[in-house]
């Protein structure tokens, strides 16, 4: 069944959204959940999405700050560093090139910082929109709505107008909260997807001129 919305612009997720790195970032946890004893399944669980910070936090709650910073800096480093299994979601790339020959307004939506965001991004061959909202952009991440405020303010646009793709708890409850219209992109079958659309490929992903000026026909199915 096709569904057709009209919007000003588009919120975008990076991992899991446009970019696929759950090979790396798996591998990463389980070293670091093996590090400290830890069930790296449970960390999996609900670090995605997460600033790496927060799932540090809700991994190692008896560390003190400094311990806790260590560890988030460690996890983000290694990202940068590797690069294994990098991969686009299938048509995203295509996806954004077309939306950026129609001029339909996207903003990056992120918890990666800006770095690691554009190293993965281009290993992926994906090309990286602008706005970009990173960790660095806000005081409070996912699921906070604060992230896609910042990517609504960002474009100059309320973010009731626009639609977010997103493919896991924190982004979409994150988005939600915002106030924009959301699409699950992927299997996160989680509360937080109930009742959304939902593509696996972007090929799903039609984008359409209007006859009122800056408002965009989505259509998917």
């Amino acid at each position: 069944m096709t569904e057709t919305v009209l919007v000003r612009g588009v919120l975008l997720d990076m991992d899991g959204t446009l970019v696929d790195s759950t090979p790396l970032v798996e591998a990463i946890w389980g070293e670091f959940a093996a590090a400290h004893d830890l069930d790296a399944r449970e960390i999996l669980s609900y670090s995605h999405g997460l600033p790496t910070i927060s799932t540090v936090r809700r991994a190692m709650p008896d560390a003190d700050a400094a311990t806790q910073q260590h560890w988030c800096d460690w996890v983000e480093d290694e990202g940068l560093r590797r690069t294994e299994g990098i991969v686009e979601v299938p048509g995203a790339a295509a996806f954004i090139r077309r939306a950026q020959q129609l001029g339909l307004p996207m903003a990056i939506v992120t918890s990666a910082p800006l770095e690691l965001a554009r190293r993965r991004f281009a290993i992926a061959g994906v090309p990286m929109p602008e706005p970009r909202v990173t960790i660095e952009s806000v005081e409070r991440g996912k699921p906070h709505p604060e992230p896609f405020l910042r990517g609504a303010a960002a474009l100059g646009l309320p973010a009731s107008e626009l639609l977010a793709f997103e493919d896991g708890a924190a982004g979409l409850a994150s988005a939600t909260a915002a106030g924009a219209e959301c699409v699950v992109v992927g299997d996160f079958a989680g509360n937080e997807a109930r009742g959304l659309p939902r593509i696996t490929h972007w090929d799903q992903v039609r984008v359409r001129t209007t006859r009122d000026p800056g408002r965009f026909s989505v259509a998917f199915d």
